[in-house]
């Protein structure tokens, strides 16, 4: 528990360091305020020696650089130049020193006397990384919805490098405020996105890195920690290489965590000490604090306890000045430990202040039921074993407490579900009941008008019928497992879906940007498991959710079909196929993140494989792919296949290649042969290899 709960909170807050006192931040933010202010003016400075004193100021602590940019931007005969860099460096350095909201302020000055829409842009990403510092991550996502759909059109600018790595940080910045909120699908989304760019760009090795950590944060919450080591070690090498060590501490951080996670003991102190070491060259008091706590705990599993005991009290006075409460009474509760287990005094009593700080704190109540249970450990160590059985009841008691609480608030939610899902099939039934009330008046009236009665009758028939055919249609089409539609309905339908496409293409007379169709094969991973060892209620609970999970992800244009057993297909129109690996990380990203709650209670984890393949993938040529869509999704099956021997939680997916034609190969229904021949082009999932099956 110690452990998970310090460093997945020290992570998840970006381990984010603590400037100058509050006083001396004040007096900065004061002095900045009065000297931006419309209308101070002083003369012009020297400009060149001041921007000399600025670079010779310390980075981590830029008191000095905050005053000099201060009082140049209240001077007169500044270029527009030089009053964007000074701009830009004051933004930077009150940021630095956690002042946010006047480093937002400078920022919008700045972009309100911007000279065109690069530089607007340029200060929009200040605010936003001065957002994201302070973990502001719902107001940052506000902002970037704001400049969002301008990005692409700089991003694929190739002759702007500065432009492109503009839009690539942007969404770098983006990516990690989604990944602060959890929304894991979106952050890798966005991350992605940036990364292609930022991996071109030797000089951007700070933006590299960053983007590489949230990436593999969103690795280890989709329970993939060996990739998220891997791949916070590549942000660790470029970061060392390049002499980048501004946040090298909270990248040391992260890979201590995700070594602790693994088991792995030794090798998490080794990268804890680093992190020490990194944080206090970096003046970064709070990532100090992070280390020294879970130094302390790596030692209480090591059973060093003297070793605890020192990481424990060096931690507690940083801890404290950084007014993390929940971090200070983990702090105690290392303490305490390390006291007991060393005989000395004092150890019992730190144990229980923490506990009651957690019990008088909302919302930890886990927490405290779960150091209640250590209580009981070190009274028993003590040989105090009257009170150490009364600690044991009082675990129990508070930890079916917790257990209570959390089933009450899932019952209550299902209840709240189930009420607005039966009001809103009761409005649906009256407005029905309504509308056939007055169809069914004027249908008399008409047939007492004309003296039709049979009329009447046969009306009323037909109308019968026909609502009995369209409920047994329906019936017919439909999965009653998931509600999603069926292999059936998409046979019926998918050639009437694909001769629109035809007629799209025709009409455009070209092709257009999103006028393809792809099939997608998703298949959960390792379902059978779930069912033998869960029960078949658990599997349809899986199955239920993975519908959900995966058409939240998709377009209303987007059919999801419930293609049999575990599998399920995405038949993909109006859309493009250069862009169509998106949605596959989209939709496996999904599945991963994802909680599947069963009905006892116990949530699992799980992932998917997916395969896809473009509609058609090469037309009237000789050896090309045949036409017919089930040709396409027997492809589309293949890649599946190849995703499952890549090692599963994978996409594999095939398009056209640029060579259209090979004559010289004709059998081209297998995948494999098509790939070879230079007919068809293969892609995965980022960062994965891929294997063929065995004949």
């Amino acid at each position: 528990m110690r452990s998970a709960v310090r460093l997945a909170a020290a992570l998840l807050a970006g381990c984010a360091a603590f400037g100058t006192p509050a006083v001396a931040r004040a007096q900065s933010v004061a002095a900045a305020s009065a000297a931006s202010a419309p209308g101070a003016q002083a003369s012009a400075p020297d400009i060149d020696e001041l921007k000399a004193r600025i670079a010779a100021d310390d980075r981590r602590r830029p008191l000095a650089s905050i005053t000099l940019a201060q009082q140049a931007l209240a001077a007169a005969g500044l270029t527009p130049a030089d009053r964007h860099w000074l701009r830009t460096r004051l933004v930077r350095d009150l940021s630095r020193l956690e002042q946010t909201d006047e480093a937002v302020a400078q920022a919008g000055i700045g972009r309100q006397q911007a000279r065109d829409e690069s530089e607007r842009l340029h200060f929009d990403r200040l605010a936003m990384a001065a957002l994201l510092d302070a973990r502001r991550h719902d107001e940052l996502l506000k902002r970037y919805q704001g400049v969002a759909l301008r990005l692409p059109a700089l991003a694929g600018d190739e002759a702007n490098a500065d432009a492109r790595l503009l839009a690539a940080d942007i969404w770098r910045l983006a990516g990690m405020a989604a990944l602060g909120l959890g929304r894991l699908p979106e952050a890798t989304e966005l991350s992605t996105r940036a990364l292609r760019i930022l991996d071109e760009r030797p000089d951007a090795v700070f933006e590299f890195s960053q983007t590489l950590t949230a990436i593999a944060l969103v690795h280890s919450r989709s329970g993939r920690v060996d990739e998220a080591l891997r791949t916070v070690q590549r942000a660790i090498d470029a970061s060392e290489a390049a002499g980048e060590r501004s946040v090298l501490s909270g990248y040391y951080l992260r890979k201590g965590h995700f070594l602790g996670l693994l088991g792995r003991t030794d090798e998490q102190r080794e990268a804890l000490l680093k992190a020490r070491a990194a944080a206090q060259d970096e003046l970064r008091p709070y990532n100090l604090a992070v280390a020294a706590t879970n130094l302390a705990d790596v030692a209480l599993q090591k059973k060093d306890y003297r070793a605890a005991l020192g990481h424990a009290e060096e931690a507690i006075p940083l801890v404290e000045r950084s007014g993390d409460k929940e971090s200070l009474w983990v702090c105690w509760v290392n303490k305490g430990i390390a006291l007991n287990r060393l005989g000395q005094p004092g150890g019992i009593e730190w144990i229980s202040n923490a506990i009651a700080a957690f019990a008088a704190t909302p919302g930890m109540a886990a927490n405290a039921a779960d150091i209640q249970g250590l209580l009981a450990e070190e009274l028993a160590f003590a040989h105090d074993y009257p009170r150490a059985y009364e600690a044991a009841l009082q675990f129990k008691r508070l930890s079916d407490e917790v257990r209570k609480a959390a089933d009450h608030k899932r019952i209550a939610e299902a209840q709240a579900a189930y009420e607005a899902d039966k009001q809103q099939r009761q409005i649906e039934a009256l407005e029905h009941e309504r509308q056939y009330r007055q169809r069914f008046h004027w249908v008399l009236v008409l047939a007492a008008v004309m003296g039709l009665a049979a009329a009447v009758v046969a009306a009323i028939s037909r109308h019968h019928v026909k609502r009995a055919y369209r409920a047994m249609r329906d019936m017919a089409f439909s999965d009653p497992l998931t509600g999603l539609r069926n292999r059936r309905h998409l046979v019926s339908s998918v050639q009437d879906d694909l001769a629109q496409a035809r007629r799209l293409l025709a009409n455009a007379g070209g092709a257009p940007a999103n006028a393809d169709v792809v099939f997608l094969m998703i298949d959960v991973d390792h379902f059978k498991a779930v069912n033998d060892m869960h029960g078949h209620a658990a599997g349809d609970a899986v199955l239920r959710q993975c519908a959900t999970v995966l058409q939240r992800q998709l377009r209303e244009s987007d059919t999801l079909v419930r293609w049999g057993g575990e599998e399920f297909l995405v038949f993909a129109r109006q859309t493009n196929a250069g862009e169509i690996h998106v949605l596959a990380e989209r939709l496996r990203a999904s599945i991963a993140a994802h909680g599947f709650v069963l009905d006892d209670g116990q949530v699992l984890r799980k992932t998917c494989s997916i395969g896809y393949a473009c509609h058609p993938l090469q037309q009237h040529a000789e050896g090309s792919a045949p036409v017919d869509w089930n040709d396409t999704v027997a492809l589309a099956d293949q890649c599946l296949y190849v995703a499952k021997a890549s090692g599963r939680d994978v996409w594999v997916g095939v398009t056209a290649s640029e060579a259209r034609k090979a004559p010289e190969h004709v059998e081209t229904r297998e995948l494999r042969a098509g790939v070879e021949a230079g007919i068809w082009t293969l892609r995965c999932s980022d960062g994965r290899e891929i294997v063929w099956p065995a004949s």
